[in-house]
């Protein structure tokens, strides 16, 4: 859980010795503010490409499993390729274990993979 810095959420009665109470520990800050514009721009860039992807899973004609296999295919390229844009540092991003970066927005991304999948099938095979 991430909560707000100064309220003393992570112990019971807070710092006694009146030091740091930043939530970090060692040294460590923490913006919640860059982090939330992180997350934001993560999911706008995963929302492209569950549109891209499904436009071109419908036109190269993929259909059942090697749609949904193309789906999770380029959902994990471009999760891996903004970890390389991060130099692999993820905690130095966000606070997200690597399996929930991974799998982030993944149902609300295949929702529009399959709206445009099925809407470039039906204009590029059926039309």
């Amino acid at each position: 859980m991430i909560a707000d810095p100064m309220a003393n959420l992570g112990d019971a009665g807070g710092d006694p010795s009146g030091g740091d109470t930043t939530g970090g520990g060692q040294g460590e800050i923490f913006n919640l503010q860059a982090q939330m514009y992180n997350i934001k721009k993560m999911d706008e860039i995963r929302s492209f490409m569950g549109i891209v992807s499904g436009c071109a899973a419908g036109i190269w004609g993929l259909t059942g499993l090697q749609g949904l296999v193309c789906f999770i295919m380029l959902d994990l390229f471009v999760s891996l390729s903004m970890m390389a844009k991060m130099n692999f540092s993820l905690k130095s991003y966000t606070r997200q274990s690597l399996f929930g970066y991974l799998t982030a927005d993944m149902q609300k991304n295949s929702l529009s993979f399959m709206l445009f999948w099925t809407l470039f099938y039906g204009l590029v095979y059926l039309f």
